[in-house]
Order: C-alpha cells, then sequence, then structure tokens
C-alpha cells in the first residue's frame, strides 16, 4: 500500500487497478464524437490531450477565417468558411464541456463543479481538480468510455456534503461562527454565491448610474428632486449594507475552511498581502478536511448523506 499523500498530485494505490490506457485515436473518439456522453469517466491522459488539440484546431480555424474575410473572394465562399469556423468553434466548446464533466466525474466530483471555472479562486480549483488522478474507486457517474474496466468499492471519506439550503444558511447567517470547520464544497459553493451576489450589487451600480447621468444638467445643478435623492441615497445604504455583509460571510467562512484543512484562522490575514498572499491563501483553502482531530469544534450541519 502506497501511503504518500500528495495534496495537488496524488500518488496512485499500486494494489488497486490503473486507469486504462487509451489509444490517441480513442482520445479522438472520445473527445469530438461523444461530447455529450456525460454520465461516464475520463482519465487525465485523455483530458490533457485534449486540453492541447483544442486551441490548435481554433487556430486553424482562425487562420481561415482571417483567409475568407481579407482575400478577394466570392462572398459566398466568406459565409460558408464562416458558418463552417462557427460550428467548429461551437463543436469545440462542447468538446471540451463533455471532456470537463467526465474527468471531474474520474476523481470523485460532480460535474456541477464546472461553473467554479467563473469565480476567481474556484478557477484555480477546477485546475487542481483536473490535475488529480483517477479515483481508483467505483463513482457514480458511469465507467470509461472505450473500456470494461472498473474498480472494487472503495472506502469512502466521511466527510459530510451539505445541501444548498445548509450551504446558504453557513455562509449567510453563521457568519460570526469562527469556532467550527467548513468543508471544501461548502465554501465553493457559498463563494460563488457570495460572488454571484456581489457581480449583480455592481451592475445595479453601473445601472443606476447610468440612468442618473440622464439626468438634465440644470435638474442636477440647481436642485435635485427630493424622491431621486431619497432613493440614490437608500440604493447606496443597501449596497453598503450588502457589501459588508459579503465580506463577513466570505472571512467566516474561510475561517471555518482553513480550520477543516488544519490550518490556524489566523492565516485568513495572508489576503493582504497582494497578489502573493491571495495565492499563498489559495494553496491553503484547497487543501483537503484533514483526517485528525482539529480544535475548533465540529461542522455546522451533520446531513445522513455522507460522501467524499
Amino acid at each position: 500500500m502506497n501511503n504518500r499523500v500528495y495534496y495537488f498530485i496524488k500518488s496512485y494505490d499500486e494494489n488497486l487497478p490503473m486507469p486504462p490506457a487509451e489509444s490517441f485515436v480513442q482520445i479522438l473518439n472520445e473527445t469530438y464524437l461523444h461530447p455529450f456522453d456525460w454520465k461516464a469517466r475520463t482519465t487525465r491522459k485523455s483530458f490533457w490531450w485534449s486540453v492541447l488539440i483544442n486551441p490548435i484546431i481554433s487556430i486553424l480555424c482562425i487562420i481561415l477565417s482571417f483567409y475568407a474575410f481579407n482575400e478577394n473572394i466570392n462572398p459566398g465562399i466568406r459565409v460558408i468558411d464562416g458558418v463552417i469556423a462557427l460550428a467548429v468553434y461551437i463543436w469545440i466548446f462542447l468538446a471540451g464541456l463533455g471532456q470537463t464533466v467526465r474527468r471531474l466525474h474520474d476523481v470523485g466530483y460532480s460535474g456541477y463543479w464546472y461553473w467554479a471555472a467563473f469565480t476567481g479562486y474556484g478557477a484555480m480549483f477546477l485546475f487542481y481538480l483536473e490535475l488529480q488522478p483517477s479515483a481508483q474507486r467505483k463513482v457514480k457517474w458511469g465507467q470509461y468510455l472505450f473500456s470494461n474496466q472498473d474498480y472494487p468499492q472503495g472506502h469512502e471519506d466521511k466527510v459530510p456534503v451539505p445541501t444548498i439550503g445548509q450551504i446558504l444558511k453557513e455562509h449567510f447567517f453563521d457568519c460570526f461562527k469562527w469556532n467550527a470547520r467548513s468543508t471544501r464544497t461548502s465554501f465553493w459553493v457559498g463563494t460563488a454565491f457570495s460572488q454571484v451576489i456581489m457581480s449583480i450589487s455592481i451592475l445595479f451600480i453601473y445601472l443606476f448610474s447610468f440612468l442618473f447621468a440622464f439626468i438634465p444638467s440644470p435638474i442636477v445643478n440647481e436642485h435635485i428632486p427630493t424622491a431621486v435623492a431619497i432613493a440614490f441615497l437608500c440604493f447606496l445604504i443597501l449596497v453598503l449594507i450588502i457589501t459588508i455583509w459579503a465580506f463577513l460571510a466570505q472571512l467566516g467562512h474561510t475561517v471555518r475552511r482553513l480550520h477543516d484543512a488544519g490550518f490556524s484562522g489566523g492565516w485568513w490575514w495572508l489576503s493582504i498581502i497582494p497578489y502573493l498572499g491571495d495565492l499563498l491563501l489559495a494553496f491553503l483553502l484547497f487543501h483537503p478536511t484533514t483526517k485528525s482531530d482539529v480544535k475548533w469544534d465540529k461542522y455546522l450541519f451533520e446531513p445522513e448523506d455522507r460522501i467524499r
């Protein structure tokens, strides 16, 4: 049994079956002819080969597009070339999406983690998951597309997995419960929700500023209507409250996540160091749940369903 543990690149257990070896033709077949086969898994080798090939195809399409629209050729040919290039771009996106979902399944995570790519640290966490070796156990999302190989039922870590409702409660309404711990799933999902809310708030600020800019200059210079002034003041107060609450929610969740990984919550202060501090903090937040006891009490939820 190989007992070595790495947080970012973990070794395989030599006593269990290794992932199936796919030929280059099988990798191409899986990537581009099975974009919608999401209830399956794909190896690390297959995924990263597809990541390498997709940009090459995209560059060829860009060259074709530049040639079609910059040379003196038949307009009909230009349209055909443009449609072909657009179709290839869409197919490449779908192929990459399918490979990403299957790769997440292969490491034991739901394909919904793909949405982490639309958040700051979440994109880095998604990259971390894509680097991981195959989980040497059965997963609930099927098997590999080009192999009948399967793993024996493995031992599952007893890490509680909260529901969306529990995550939202913990993130937004348990801001000051720092003497606890929080799972990696809870932290990243809560962070994604928080960033969405902040993005909506910023959008409303821009929208309100845009509308305010259309108030005629004489009105602004002489006298702003009372109703407009009150509405603008209430809006600013609401945005300020949301911003402070989102900050406190993120702070509390970050402290609990650090506890869950076996670190003191004081490591949060790394975030005040520009650039490097955020990267170091992200590294700590990527760590899985520590198997040893911690001194920061327990989780804020205790669901019956326990998975990895």
